[in-house]
């Protein structure tokens, strides 16, 4: 990472450590964030100084980016880090692992999809049988959901009856552009840049997890917090949390806000033109739905994806109870 990121980076941190105005005053307590470099929570982070959420529900928030989604794991897990934004698996992983934390609120659903290249003549699930489909890995949890579908459904399961192949998000986007892998799923946020130079999405992950008879808003991406974090900072920081959303979607995608996003480095992206289709596919995937439904609908796929792929593919061969709780919802 280059130094001019990591400064800008280092103000992001510093912005979001609100000082007092007169010294001497007790400082409002904190809450120790772990992003990602270049993700979204790095925006949702932001976000909170921009607007001034965080200060607005008492609370400090230290935002400290880290270079890969597995550091700010370790940062959790050592205690460096009181919340990170995990897929739904996250928690229910951590706990089995003996590191006690839950996944206190949503952060998005899927908003991912099957994508195809342009001409492509792959109209459904069903024409997979037989093709090249590119993943970020045989884990990956967009990938278990279509094996799902697929061997419920269509009966047939990608991962025997079509050849999957692993691939990081630039590679499997210029592998589709060229027609070397029939179909990707790739992350959400590289659907409209995929579609920019001509890709088609066939079916989105919301669809896939419908036709599963499960709510096709089910979140993805959670909010984990330690179990040993103070309970009043959690509900805190899930206040402002809603707080931020709110404003972050109240805000046109032409705003100069979005482009602080760019400039201070928190998310990269070659061709600038795409990324208000990038911010409004955030928008699409952003969330304050948390309900028992949504907790036991997060058992039963994690529970549906163990039966199908096996407990040493998911990770796990059930849901620990408190992998997910509503306790922290304000009121």
């Amino acid at each position: 990472m280059s130094g001019h990121r990591l400064a800008l980076l280092a103000i992001l941190t510093v912005g979001l450590s609100f000082a007092n105005a007169q010294g001497g005053t007790s400082s409002p307590p904190v809450v120790n964030a772990a992003m990602e470099a270049t993700g979204t929570f790095s925006w949702v982070l932001h976000g909170m100084e921009h607007f001034g959420t965080a200060e607005a529900n008492g609370i400090r928030v230290v935002a400290t980016p880290y270079a890969s989604k597995q550091a700010t794991e370790i940062a959790l897990r050592s205690g460096e880090a009181d919340v990170k934004v995990d897929d739904f698996l996250g928690p229910v992983l951590l706990r089995d692992a003996g590191i006690m934390a839950s996944g206190i609120y949503p952060y998005a659903t899927s908003v991912g999809g099957l994508v195809v290249p342009a001409g492509s003549e792959i109209t459904g699930i069903a024409d997979l049988v037989g093709k090249t489909i590119a993943a970020g890995s045989l884990r990956d949890k967009s990938l278990l959901i279509l094996r799902a579908l697929a061997v419920s459904q269509f009966g047939f399961d990608p991962q025997v009856d079509a050849e999957v192949v692993a691939a990081a998000p630039p590679l499997m986007a210029e592998l589709t552009a060229r027609g070397e892998v029939d179909a990707a799923l790739p992350l959400w946020h590289w659907v409209p840049r995929m579609e920019a130079t001509g890709a088609r999405e066939v079916m989105s992950v919301a669809d896939m997890l419908a036709g599963l008879g499960l709510p096709s808003d089910l979140p993805n991406l959670v909010i984990v917090a330690r179990d040993d974090m103070d309970p009043a900072l959690k509900t805190a920081f899930v206040a402002a949390l809603r707080d931020t959303f709110a404003a972050m979607l109240a805000t046109p995608s032409d705003d100069p806000f979005w482009q602080e996003i760019l400039d201070l480095g928190l998310y990269s992206l070659p061709d600038h033109s795409q990324f208000p289709s990038v911010v409004e596919r955030w928008k699409m995937g952003t969330t304050t739905t948390w309900t028992q439904e949504s907790i036991d609908g997060l058992t039963a796929m994690v529970d549906r994806l163990v039966e199908l792929a096996g407990p040493e593919v998911v990770g796990v061969d059930g849901v620990d109870p408190a992998a997910y709780t509503l306790e922290f919802l304000p009121d």
